[in-house]
């Protein structure tokens, strides 16, 4: 068997190298170059010829710009998952409510910036309290026992008083049989007048509703720091000062600067201006309770 010789080898590989790259202007302008290679046969003893195949050249498409828009509408969210609360109907489309945040917090405020609890404005004092140490209060261990009391200062009819008549009252009330009917609770006016008797606190009452000063106060206290038990009279103010009026024990008034301070004890006083409780109240607050209020009613 003969071989083909060497030069034609080498031939044959240089004519199967690929030909220069064609430029943007020849790329479809024109075929592309075809070579051939020519040997000769060792076997048939002929030359023959191959042809390169042709080579089909795609030019690359130039690079696409695209522009997206920014005034689209957002992406719709997916729907909620199971055990997700959906969104409020009523909420606007495209806008999320704002988030809760992740815990509140309440902090204490300071005890001095709160408003004093049950007691109303200093103004409610009636004219000359602070005299008779008068702390509005509301609340008292015989406010069950007050209706008459309060109807009584609801329904007061003022009227100028002088001491000509609070002079009169004391003696017509002095001259009023004693009569204990409830050991609590005072008799209406009316009624106290009409039986022209009555305890401590049902006289008091009318002298209060006769006297028809609403700067007048009706005080349940004791005569006796010591007593038992506890006693009513009215506070009446006149001529700058305050006086004593009892016309259970005494026919003429009292000025209320004049008693030693073991006499004529306030512990409450109510008046057309309010409900007051004295100093005195702070030192025997715990036996009244604890006795479940003891009764207006003893004659000293």
């Amino acid at each position: 068997m003969r071989f083909c010789r060497p030069r034609l080898l080498a031939t044959a590989l240089v004519a199967l190298l690929p030909a220069a790259p064609l430029s943007a202007q020849e790329v479809g302008t024109r075929p592309a170059p075809r070579s051939s290679i020519v040997f000769r046969s060792a076997v048939f003893g002929q030359e023959m010829r191959l042809r390169e195949p042709t080579v089909t050249v795609t030019p690359t498409a130039p690079p696409v710009s695209v522009s997206i828009p920014t005034d689209l509408p957002p992406a719709p969210l997916p729907p909620a998952a199971k055990g997700v609360a959906k969104k409020s109907p009523s909420s606007a489309p495209g806008k999320r409510p704002p988030s809760a945040p992740a815990f509140a917090m309440t902090l204490p405020v300071p005890r001095s910036v709160l408003p004093p609890r049950n007691t109303p404005p200093a103004s409610a004092l009636p004219l000359g309290g602070a005299e008779l140490a008068l702390q509005p209060t509301t609340f008292t261990p015989y406010d069950r026992y007050m209706g008459s009391v309060r109807t009584v200062i609801a329904n007061l009819d003022p009227h100028p008083t002088t001491m000509t008549l609070a002079a009169r009252l004391m003696k017509e009330g002095r001259r009023m049989r004693y009569c204990l009917s409830d050991p609590y609770r005072a008799d209406p006016p009316s009624v106290t007048a009409g039986r022209k008797a009555g305890d401590c606190k049902s006289k008091a009452l009318w002298l209060f509703d006769g006297l028809g000063d609403t700067n007048a106060l009706f005080v349940i206290g004791k005569v006796q720091k010591r007593a038992r038990s506890s006693h009513a009279w009215v506070y009446w103010r006149y001529d700058d000062r305050w006086w004593i009026l009892d016309c259970t024990e005494r026919a003429d008034p009292i000025a209320a600067d004049s008693v030693s301070s073991d006499r004529y004890v306030p512990y409450y006083s109510f008046g057309k201006s309010g409900t007051f409780r004295h100093r005195a109240t702070s030192l025997i607050l715990t036996g009244v309770i604890t006795s479940s209020a003891s009764p207006v009613a003893a004659r000293q």
